[in-house]
């Protein structure tokens, strides 16, 4: 397996597997830029993922109370359909060697400090 084979097979396992496959990927490969790109980008991706739904929840809980809860659950069909297209896309991108940046995700890894 050649470095830009290899490359891509670390940066693919960390948007592949949210969480476990960034921390894998780093440890094991931590030097190579691609593969701490994308390690940094699906860690700031799961963050995104986990406060998106937290605020569905609330959502979710204010209009239950307003007797909107079909609105609510419209929303969350729709968040987690842009979930899993940005997963998607992300995943051919890996594949296929990119460096992406969409906006949100690579914004909040910025902010914490993931990206350099």
């Amino acid at each position: 397996m050649t470095l830009q084979e290899e490359e891509k097979f670390w940066g693919l396992i960390a948007w592949l597997i949210p969480l476990v496959g960034p921390v894998l990927a780093l440890v094991l490969r931590p030097n190579l830029k691609y593969v701490k790109h994308w390690s940094f980008l699906s860690i700031g991706f799961f963050i995104l993922v986990i406060a998106g739904y937290v605020v569905l929840w609330i959502v979710d809980l204010f209009l239950s109370l307003v007797h909107l809860r079909i609105l609510a659950g419209v929303l969350s069909a729709l968040f987690w359909l842009l979930v899993i297209v940005l997963w998607i896309i992300g995943i051919v991108k890996a594949a296929q060697g990119e460096y992406w940046r969409p906006v949100l995700v690579y914004d909040i890894a910025q902010r914490i400090g993931l990206t350099e």
